[in-house]
């Protein structure tokens, strides 16, 4: 059985039981949502960001950096859960709910390069790390991390080889990994 998103109203509410096929949603434009972990952590009186390298052969944005872990939200889950089931699928990090910091939620209309058409609202969350940690990638998501400092991620989040969120969207993480506790 093909795996359905949750659609979602023009409010951001989830429509009750109503989802779509990815294909159905790329190619028409259909409400979904997903949900985004920006992970961070303090280093030597910075903080630096941890980058996801999309894997090669993902239906769009392949090979470009992005969000630390992403995924759609399923039919009738949650954007909490979602969050933590990307985290754990796409780079082997076990969490709970309330180590995450709902920050945003974004709404976004983006045309990839291949014509399929995101439009979303995206959940965006913190995650702070104080230990370190061994990751396991998703090689079929996930290409490689690697850690930034985030004076580093701002000069450099408009070129060509981050997924294009926007200015508003990589505004808005910056300043809630900055003023994060």
């Amino acid at each position: 059985m093909e795996e359905l998103w949750q659609l979602y109203d023009k409010q951001g509410r989830a429509i009750s039981s109503k989802g779509a096929t990815k294909d159905d949603v790329f190619n028409n434009g259909l409400l979904h949502s997903s949900s985004h972990v920006w992970i961070w952590r303090a280093r030597e009186n910075q903080r630096e960001i941890l980058l996801q390298q999309r894997a090669s052969d993902k239906h769009i944005w392949p090979n470009r950096f992005d969000t630390s872990a992403a995924g759609h939200i399923d039919l009738d889950e949650k954007p909490l859960d979602a969050a933590i089931r990307e985290i754990a699928e796409e780079i082997g990090l076990t969490i709970v709910g309330d180590e995450l910091n709902l920050f945003c939620v974004h709404r976004t209309y983006l045309k990839a390069e291949n014509g399929s058409i995101e439009n979303e609202f995206q959940w965006l969350y913190s995650l702070e790390l104080t230990n370190k940690t061994d990751f396991v990638l998703q090689p079929t998501e996930v290409k490689s991390l690697k850690w930034i400092p985030l004076e580093q991620f701002k000069a450099e989040n408009k070129s060509e080889q981050y997924l294009p969120h926007g200015e508003l969207y990589y505004n808005t993480v910056v300043s809630a990994i900055e003023s994060a506790e």
